[in-house]
């Protein structure tokens, strides 16, 4: 009888134990909040995700050919030489800056002088149809000449470069591997040869996968695979569905390549060139290259997004979904912090509302 009653005490106990674990706060047993939590995600949505990947994306080059390792080896010298310039004190990467994810920083571009537009990021940019912001280029070649014409830069004329081409014992030798033959001597026919090395070498820049494409890849074999934050998948269902937004930044760079008008707050802020259309902007590494838009006049993400709503009445954007449209926009980002951004906080007077 007193086993018995020992054995009863000892089922109660766990029970009671069992019990209590149960009831135990979240912060013992945190919850992943799973799909059924979170808005459908549609067919439709679903496939306007996938339709952003895969990545890595094809690469239009390839750079296992000699010569085009030459080429490329030929265009990451100059890309990094100051002598490319004739005042050798500024240099490609001088603005576009491989630690700062090939930008700068700054709101806009600092050469010889201060120029009127930001520094656009370089990562991925042989995917591109059109170059520069305006997308007034239509071969990498020749945008990858313009800082050389721009006074404002790092201007060199074509004999300048012929010269360090052709003097240069290693870059002649180069350009040699890569061209099968010597730097010509026509300055001009030299000077285009610089610029398709320098294209040789900036079309290899790929952005490394980020935590979207994994997401994107376990999405194709499961319409409920959970994004890594209940806000990010959010903000990629306001991102494919009521915003919009992959209309313009669509494909696996995040770009369509195409000249959009300027936003309504362009036009009434009297911005510097704030009547030109400009090329849609890739948005993979976009936390990291900061300041945004043309000019660089906006330094968060929570601003960056509000003007592509305005004047359309049919989209309005909330805080919170400013919030977590920022959250989806931080998955195109790797590596990166691993805390969440801060919260967009309420507009005051329609002026800018950085997140702090």
């Amino acid at each position: 009888m007193a086993r018995r009653s020992a054995r009863a005490d000892g089922r109660r106990r766990l029970v009671g134990l069992a019990c209590a674990l149960l009831a135990a706060p979240a912060v013992l047993f945190p919850r992943v909040a799973a799909p059924a939590d979170l808005p459908l995600m549609t067919e439709e949505a679903r496939a306007r995700l996938l339709a952003l990947g895969p990545w890595p994306a094809p690469v239009p080059i390839s750079p296992a050919a000699p010569a085009q390792q030459a080429a490329v080896a030929l265009g990451e010298q100059l890309f990094h030489s100051p002598r490319l310039a004739e005042h050798g004190a500024v240099r490609c990467a001088s603005c576009h800056q491989p630690w700062r994810d090939y930008s700068d920083g700054r709101e806009r571009a600092l050469g010889l002088s201060e120029g009127d537009r930001n520094t656009p990021s370089l990562w991925n940019v042989g995917l591109h149809r059109r170059f520069g912001l305006d997308g007034a280029r239509d071969a990498l070649w020749r945008q990858a000449l313009r800082p050389l014409a721009d006074p404002r830069e790092m201007p060199a004329s074509a004999g300048h470069v012929a010269r360090l081409l052709r003097d240069d014992a290693a870059l002649a030798d180069r350009y040699a591997q890569a061209f099968g033959t010597a730097v010509p001597a026509d300055d001009t026919q030299a000077l285009e040869g610089a610029g398709r090395a320098l294209a040789a070498y900036l079309s290899t820049l790929r952005s490394a996968p980020t935590p979207f494409d994994a997401w994107r890849d376990a999405l194709a074999a499961d319409p409920r695979a959970p994004a890594p934050s209940a806000s990010a998948w959010r903000g990629a269902l306001l991102f494919v569905g009521r915003g919009e937004c992959d209309r313009c930044h669509a494909g696996p760079a995040f770009s369509d390549d195409e000249l959009h008008a300027p936003f309504p707050a362009d036009t009434a802020g009297g911005h510097p060139q704030a009547t030109q259309a400009m090329r849609t902007p890739g948005l993979r590494q976009v936390a990291n290259t900061a300041p945004y838009m043309h000019d660089g006049r906006v330094v968060d993400l929570c601003d960056a997004v509000r003007p592509h709503v305005q004047g359309q009445p049919q989209v309005s954007l909330t805080p919170t979904d400013r919030t977590d449209l920022v959250a989806f926009l931080y998955l195109l980002t790797a590596p990166r912090d691993e805390s969440a951004p801060a919260a967009c906080r309420p507009d005051r007077d329609g002026r800018p509302s950085a997140s702090p």
